[in-house]
């Protein structure tokens, strides 16, 4: 990565959140998202996630075919006045994995955006026990969706959220 890669720094002292992201790709390079190659080289730095998945500070750890997992350590800015992850980080991690599992099944130049997505909230995520871990694994990947579940577990191994989504797939 460039001296320019994206930062993400909290102070808490200050309460204040001071952070980067990743540029678009141009839009001729939008699509080669997909497939196991280009998420293994997010894994090894050599590519950032998307935007909004860098901002809520989710990071893929593992992609094989059909799964992925992706890990989240939330600061205080994430968190509702219970103290508790809010629900709609949880949800923005989820999505985020939906996408990246259904990358690991499609090929390279087939573009795919989240059609539904139902997050079921078991029980509140607590800051101390996390970094969460977020797996998502495609039920079925057919020619126009794909079917995902994820599962959003703290360091416990406790389940926090389920949730379930389609993606709907745009091939070349």
């Amino acid at each position: 990565m460039d001296h320019d890669a994206p930062f993400d720094s909290v102070d808490p002292v200050t309460r204040s959140r001071h952070y980067s992201w990743p540029p678009l790709p141009d839009a001729a390079d939008r699509s080669p998202h997909a497939g196991l190659d280009a998420l293994r080289a997010i894994i090894a730095g050599e590519r950032h996630l998307s935007p909004g998945a860098y901002s809520l500070g989710v990071r893929l750890t593992a992609a094989e075919e059909g799964a992925v997992t992706m890990t989240a350590e939330p600061a205080e800015w994430a968190l509702n006045n219970g103290g508790t992850v809010h629900g709609g980080i949880v949800s923005g991690w989820v999505d985020s994995a939906l996408g990246y599992a259904t990358a690991t099944v499609v090929e390279q130049g087939t573009g795919y955006s989240t059609l539904d997505l139902t997050v079921r909230y078991i029980r509140a995520l607590r800051p101390e026990k996390t970094p969460a871990s977020i797996r998502a694994e495609v039920e079925h990947a057919g020619r126009s969706t794909c079917v995902v579940r994820v599962r959003v577990t703290d360091t416990d191994g406790r389940t926090c959220a389920s949730a379930s989504g389609v993606m709907m797939l745009f091939r070349p």
